[in-house]
């Protein structure tokens, strides 16, 4: 029986940054493989998932000063990685990883080691994915960590005419402990989630919704695992992870995205 060339998957294999938390780069795996049209196995696209949770410093404490180890130097070294093991494309699997003082500093280090690796930006890939499915909506709700809020990382919506709306100060402080909690936390409870976290985390976006969202960008990772739907009393919830799993089909094999409706 002929074997598959290894050499044959050269230049079309997806990469994932994963464990920040450990189940949101699971889910942008698990995104990849519901987002791809196939009826058999061997009709999904190769990946690699790089998840080493313990050694990436937390991105919010960076942003905000609690730690000073920059989380970029991790990144940068796993994307390394994943080149090494044959990716061709990656994203990462956390929304806060995007700011500037983070990404920024993996990207000037993946230029310094001279990887090829194509890296995409998961707020870009958001405003395309928006873009293309609501081509009328101009006012999104975003609810994020504390870190993608002070960086306000979602406005580079902005740019594509989409105005964001925040939460108020003391709403955020709350949301960012519905995800920290140490003990009742969504990264505390990761795959335990339970029906008072959708519930809590529903607050939240009604509240973005009486601002005046026409949809709601769940702005991390580990929010549309405790929501687990598209809609919220009709209006549209945006999962970033989605967005971002469709891009990398798309440049890898684009035949292969599913259409959506």
């Amino acid at each position: 029986m002929e074997r598959e060339n290894p050499d044959q998957i050269a230049g079309r294999c997806i990469g994932i940054v994963g464990g920040m938390g450990p189940e949101a780069g699971v889910a942008l795996s698990s995104k990849v493989i519901a987002e791809t049209d196939s009826s058999s196995d061997s009709g999904h696209l190769p990946q690699i998932l790089f998840s080493f949770p313990s050694l990436t410093p937390d991105r919010t404490a960076f942003i905000t000063g609690e730690i000073k180890n920059n989380p970029g130097y991790i990144i940068a070294d796993l994307i390394e990685r994943l080149e090494r093991a044959g990716a061709t494309i990656a994203a990462i699997a956390c929304n806060s990883a995007h700011a500037p003082q983070i990404f920024d500093l993996a990207r000037r280090l993946m230029a310094e080691k001279g990887l090829k690796i194509e890296l995409l930006h998961i707020i870009d890939e958001t405003a395309h994915y928006l873009k293309e499915r609501w081509p009328d909506i101009s006012k999104v709700g975003i609810l994020s960590t504390t870190g993608t809020y002070v960086t306000r990382l979602y406005d580079r919506l902005n740019s594509h005419e989409i105005e964001t709306i925040w939460l108020s100060p003391k709403h955020q402080e709350r949301l960012h402990s519905l995800i920290y909690h140490q003990d009742r936390g969504i990264k505390a409870r990761a795959g335990r989630l339970g029906e008072e976290h959708r519930e809590q985390l529903v607050q939240f976006m009604e509240i973005v919704a009486k601002k005046g969202a026409e949809a709601i960008v769940l702005g991390c990772t580990e929010l549309p695992l405790a929501f687990g739907g598209e809609k919220m009393k009709g209006i549209p919830v945006v999962d970033p992870a989605t967005a971002t799993a469709r891009a990398l089909i798309r440049h890898i094999s684009p035949e292969k995205l599913k259409k959506r409706v």
